[in-house]
């Protein structure tokens, strides 16, 4: 596990969270320019893998050897590397007062030289975890991951090749009966939350490319239109990355799901661009003043029903978006009619048409929402994609 730490979003963190999401890497990314926060996250990530500490350098090492009680020094090596940046650049040379801060460093921890200003990363190990603290700046921070953090977390000398494959609407049962199928010479890690699974297949080293290839076509013929992604994007990544491109908005209108579909979206950076607006439309008054549809269709039909599923996206869709997501449906623990536990119907409208999901999901009340919502937004993925 990574332990990533930033004072707030940037274009570094954006980067390095791209890298560590290419490397199928484990992270936990923690927001806060809180002190007694920062050290309570520190505190609890020794022991990880590493933590990458983004922000002034000066300040982060400061703070790492407050909270565990380490001596700061003055790097030399930082010191030199300062002035011939200044050389090369004709940029004037800082006071001392500011070099202080530029070239101290915990007991232990060095200095990598900078590329494209006055800071330079700092790195070292504490209690065999590695820390790195590293300048804010994207084109620094580049420079560090790709000369230093990659070869020393992931960089792998015996050439071991990894593929991912993001695949939803199997059970974990199912996934594996299909792995089964591709032979024991690939290694392969499955992971399953309410129908959405990641596979990370693992080849020996030195495998031919051909023998790769032969295998991503394979899994291509087993697993079909169930993979969504060959990186690990989420779902919801996966939609707003696709919506993003095709310069389309979407709108929810949920019932059963809470609100779930439209979180899932805002959790991912760039849904302003394509989030129109999200509905929750619980209550059968809520369907009707706000979606437009008619007490007596909700009584002719039933609330959750194909037809009142197919109003809703229609309703919605009127309100000025390009895609309309609708969902009504039995979370448990008891449905109506006789009707079963988990029965959901799900909406889908664009400019071609309104098309309506029946599906029957099982598990407890929560993974039963979960699951609508994962399904919600594949069937967006899949709506946009197909010819």
């Amino acid at each position: 596990m990574i332990k990533i730490l930033a004072k707030g979003n940037s274009q570094a963190l954006a980067y390095l969270c791209g890298k560590l999401d290419g490397e199928l890497a484990e992270y936990d990314l923690f927001i806060s320019s809180n002190k007694q926060s920062i050290s309570q996250f520190l505190t609890a990530s020794i022991g990880c893998e590493a933590i990458l500490m983004l922000g002034a350098v000066g300040d982060s090492g400061t703070l790492f050897a407050d909270t565990f009680g380490l001596t700061m020094f003055y790097d030399k090596f930082a010191e030199r590397n300062v002035k011939e940046y200044c050389k090369l650049s004709n940029a004037q040379l800082p006071p001392q007062h500011l070099m202080d801060k530029l070239c101290i460093a915990p007991e232990s921890f060095n200095h990598y030289a900078a590329s494209y200003g006055y800071q330079c990363t700092c790195y070292g190990e504490y209690k065999k975890t590695h820390v790195y603290m590293l300048p804010d700046d994207l084109r620094e921070c580049t420079v560090a991951y790709e000369n230093y953090i990659y070869k020393d977390l992931f960089k792998n000398a015996s050439g071991t090749m990894r593929c991912v494959y993001k695949v939803f609407g199997l059970s974990a049962a199912a996934v594996n009966d299909k792995l089964n199928m591709l032979g024991k010479f690939v290694s392969r890690r499955c992971e399953t939350t309410n129908l959405d699974t990641k596979i990370v297949l693992t080849f020996p080293p030195k495998t031919s490319k051909s023998v790769v290839e032969d295998t991503c076509n394979r899994m291509k013929q087993l697993f079909g239109d169930f993979i969504y992604a060959t990186t690990d994007n989420s779902l919801a990544k996966t939609v707003v990355d696709l919506l993003n491109s095709l310069g389309k908005k979407i709108s929810t209108a949920e019932s059963v799901t809470g609100g779930l579909i439209a979180s899932s979206i805002v959790d991912i950076s760039g849904a302003s661009r394509v989030l129109y607006e999200g509905a929750v439309t619980y209550s059968v008054a809520a369907k009707c003043s706000r979606l437009g549809i008619s007490p007596h269709f909700v009584d002719e039909y039933g609330v959750v029903s194909q037809q009142v599923a197919r109003e809703m996206a229609v309703g919605l869709r009127k309100n000025g978006t390009d895609v309309a997501v609708s969902v009504t449906g039995y979370a448990g623990p008891t449905a109506d009619n006789g009707l079963p536990v988990g029965l959901c119907f799900i909406g889908i409208a664009t400019d071609k048409g309104v098309s309506v999901y029946r599906n029957v999901f099982s598990g407890g009340r929560n993974e039963i929402r979960w699951q609508a919502a994962n399904m919600a937004l594949y069937l967006v993925y899949r709506t946009l994609t197909s010819k």
